[in-house]
């Protein structure tokens, strides 16, 4: 395959911000690096500041590496950026979550970028009246300056951007990610009892994620309270990480006086969910906002979990209702607590679910599958013709 001049990725945060960005950041270097022949010299990385550090994801040695906040599109930061890629011959631009008609997309083509595109790991828009609709669509069609195409994680929110942004099927590409089944997998263990000290003659159902409201914290709580206390079940408890800082607290309190605070832990943002996974009995993610395609409930299947998950946005595409886990409506607890019920009743039902989930990442959700569509998407839009994958 013939070299690439270029390819830089811009993101619209600070580096390290977030295990699923890391993930990401690992796979964009190495389709850039392979589409490069190899040469790191063509590849290169923007975020908005450094104040975290230099991104752990990415290479130690890696070099190319620059700061830009062109939130506010100043014109002397979109000239640096268009300068800095016609210094170094940047053909491909990626950028995260940014809408399809910007004047940044003019500086970068006159710098000689051929090919801007648009990658989606939120929502770019809910769904508009159709006179609304009409009008982005003519600004699409008439604009100067505007993406070639856009990348989005999950089917549902491709939807939005054509049914909120009125963005043609034919710029918009659909990569769902991925994960790496040799790292994630099940393999039985007492791990997250001997680790964070939890009752042993109780199941562990696992949430991991944000703490924002729209990831349905408090919908999980209360259906551990609805389980724990007007149950009374005895045989289960909840560990929710990815909590820093005080963010507990507010959750804390819905349950404080009710005896339930060593049934219902919060584990803090961890770096071992390899080994917590295996040794827990089932993974929620409970979303009541918005979610695009998570890593938590690929890596919690890749794992032998069976995962209960709310049916929204992209999410029934990654659980499949009744084969590899459970669905229920956005933000009725009641109905996930009676989900985790059946699974607890049910062992070998709840057993059956995690073996298919497994399955389901070992053939399409992996991260091989994600870097392989990553590639020919980026490939089709620069206009080359991808290699025989025979």
């Amino acid at each position: 395959m013939a070299g690439l001049s270029g390819s830089l990725f811009l993101f619209h945060t600070d580096s390290n911000v977030g295990y699923s960005i890391a993930a990401l950041e690992r796979v964009f270097y190495e389709v850039a690096l392979e589409i490069a022949a190899g040469d790191p010299s063509h590849v290169h990385f923007g975020y908005r500041s450094f104040d975290h550090g230099r991104p752990q994801s990415l290479p130690g040695d890696f070099k190319n590496l620059i700061a830009c906040d062109f939130s506010d599109r100043d014109p002397r930061r979109i000239r640096w950026l268009a300068d800095y890629a016609e210094q170094n011959q940047i053909r491909l631009v990626v950028i995260f979550d940014i809408q399809p008609v910007d004047p940044l997309f003019r500086s970068l083509r006159q710098a000689g970028v051929t090919t801007i595109l648009a990658y989606w790991g939120a929502m770019i828009s809910s769904v508009m009246p159709r006179w609304k609709l009409a009008l982005k669509r003519l600004l699409l069609v008439l604009s100067r300056s505007k993406v070639d195409g856009l990348i989005f994680e999950s089917k549902a929110m491709a939807d939005l951007a054509i049914r909120g942004r009125g963005v043609p099927p034919h710029m918009i590409d659909i990569v769902n990610q991925g994960v790496d089944v040799s790292i994630f997998r099940p393999a039985r263990s007492t791990y997250v009892y001997e680790t964070l000290g939890l009752p042993r003659d109780k199941k562990v159902v696992v949430y991991v994620g944000h703490m924002e409201p729209r990831k349905g914290i408090p919908t999980l709580i209360e259906a551990a309270i609805e389980l724990l206390h007007r149950r009374k079940r005895r045989d289960v408890c909840f560990l929710l990480c990815g909590n820093k800082g005080d963010e507990s607290k507010q959750y804390e309190q819905m349950y404080a006086g009710l005896g339930l605070e060593e049934s219902i832990r919060f584990g803090g943002y961890r770096s071992d969910l390899v080994k917590i996974y295996p040794s827990c009995f089932c993974g929620v993610i409970p979303t009541s906002g918005w979610d695009s395609f998570p890593r938590s409930p690929l890596e919690m299947a890749a794992s032998g979990l069976p995962v209960i998950a709310s049916r929204l946005h992209g999410l029934p595409e990654e659980v499949l209702d009744r084969q590899t886990g459970m669905l229920f409506e956005p933000g009725n607890s009641r109905e996930l607590a009676d989900c985790i019920e059946t699974l607890l009743l049910q062992p070998k039902l709840a057993a059956e679910y995690g073996e298919r989930g497994r399955e389901w990442c070992e053939k399409e959700l992996n991260r091989e599958n994600q870097r392989t569509r990553l590639r020919t998407v980026f490939l089709k839009r620069l206009g080359i013709a991808a290699p025989s994958l025979d």
